[in-house]
């Protein structure tokens, strides 16, 4: 039973540390078929069917400087969404089919997080910072 209880704990803090460094994405999801992957530290892509729902992860930059993120999506419905907020969770980026690039600036010292947010979509997208 103690056991049990310490392994529970353990888990719960590798998992905790595992979001926090930007390794772990919170899934609230439902989608048809979602194979998605995280290529480095620099870029990350899926292809999708009937996606609802929101992706979010902490991201971490190596260096505090102006980045440039670059969304390619090809949906033949519904909507994508992806934001980049701030460590009081305030949206310092949006992209869309609309507004495929655009430019922040990064403190070394924050956490931000990547919330990607899709609305009965189906496609596939690629997104690239650096």
């Amino acid at each position: 039973m103690v056991i049990g209880f310490v392994i529970i704990i353990l888990l719960g803090i590798l998992f905790y540390l595992l979001y926090m460094n930007g390794y772990l994405i919170i899934n609230a999801k439902k989608a048809v078929m979602f194979v998605g992957t995280i290529r480095g530290k620099s870029s990350c892509k899926a292809n999708f069917a009937s996606c609802a729902g929101t992706l979010k992860r902490i991201i971490r930059f190596k260096e505090s400087k102006t980045y440039h993120f670059e969304l390619i999506s090809q949906l033949s419905k519904g909507e994508l969404f992806v934001e980049i907020l701030d460590s009081a969770k305030q949206p310092v980026l949006r992209l869309d089919g609309n507004n495929q690039s655009a430019d922040i600036d990064v403190n070394i010292k924050q956490k931000y997080y990547m919330v990607f947010r899709f609305h009965s979509a189906t496609g596939k997208y690629e997104l690239s910072w650096g």
